[in-house]
Order: C-alpha cells, then sequence, then structure tokens
C-alpha cells in the first residue's frame, strides 16, 4: 500500500465527511426557521436582495438592502456590517 492510495481514500472520506456537515446544516436551518414560524415568532430572512423581517401575522417588513458577499476559506468576516 502506497501513500498514494492513502492520501486518495483519506480525501474521499474528507469529501463525503464535509458534504454531511453541510446537509445537516441546511437541514437545522430549515428545522430553525419553521420552529420559529410554528412559535409565532418574528424571522429575519433574506428575499430579493433585501433583509426581511417575516412577522407573525404573516406580514413582511424591509429592514434593509442585503449586501451578500462572497466568503473566502482562512478569511475573517464581520457579522454586523462593518468592513475590515
Amino acid at each position: 500500500m502506497t501513500n498514494d492510495s492513502l492520501d486518495d481514500s483519506t480525501d474521499r472520506s474528507d469529501l463525503a465527511f464535509h458534504s454531511q456537515i453541510a446537509e445537516l446544516a441546511a437541514m437545522a436551518t430549515n428545522m430553525a426557521y419553521m420552529r420559529a414560524k410554528k412559535l409565532s415568532c418574528t424571522v429575519v430572512v433574506s428575499k430579493n436582495g433585501y433583509i426581511v423581517a417575516e412577522l407573525p401575522d404573516g406580514s413582511e417588513k424591509r429592514l434593509g438592502v442585503s449586501k451578500r458577499a462572497r466568503v473566502r476559506a482562512g478569511v475573517p468576516i464581520n457579522v454586523r456590517g462593518e468592513s475590515n
């Protein structure tokens, strides 16, 4: 057995593991959203380029413009909207 075959199997298992993390994160996010809606909470989401509060009565309130940016691995981000 060579190191190359070990590296290939490790890469495949890492890829499978990372895809599971992404899938679980998406499922947890959706479950949190559905639970908040079921409990009649206000939920803040991004829709059509805007940050929108979905209120318990079914109405929506536009809170601001969504500034979407690509996230790069290893580069810190600021979630409060301030530039670094």
